[in-house]
């Protein structure tokens, strides 16, 4: 079971994502803002977060950045969660240092493997 911060705004995404990854015998917590992730990451660290793109204040790009600023948390995977499916946008999002890119709405399944993957564990 690995530790799971999940970062987005829109609660019905961040419920969809904990139960999936939950389902999958993660343990999860939500945060409804980059803000709020880079405070909770100041007094605990995940094994994994999965952060939408979209966000007001700060963005999941944004989020990524203050991840990899602070040298504890360089190395931790960091997975962007987002609708943006178009491949130049994608391409952005993996040279901007993303792990890897899980398209909205994903499976369990898809969500589950990408999550494992970047954990280091395969596909379940």
């Amino acid at each position: 079971m690995a530790k799971i911060l999940v970062v987005d705004d829109n609660p019905l995404n961040a419920t969809l994502a904990r139960l999936q990854l939950a389902h999958a015998g993660h343990d999860v917590a939500v945060e409804p803002s980059g803000a709020a992730a880079l405070a909770r990451l100041d007094v605990e660290r995940p094994d994994l977060v999965l952060t939408d793109i979209a966000m007001p204040g700060m963005s999941g790009v944004d989020l990524l950045d203050a991840i990899r600023a602070r040298s504890g948390l360089r190395t931790l995977p960091v997975l962007a969660h987002t609708s943006f499916a178009v491949p130049v946008q994608q391409a952005a999002f993996r040279r901007a240092g993303f792990d890897a890119i899980v398209v909205k709405p994903a499976t369990r399944e898809a969500l589950v493997a990408a999550v494992d993957h970047a954990l280091g564990r395969g596909a379940r």
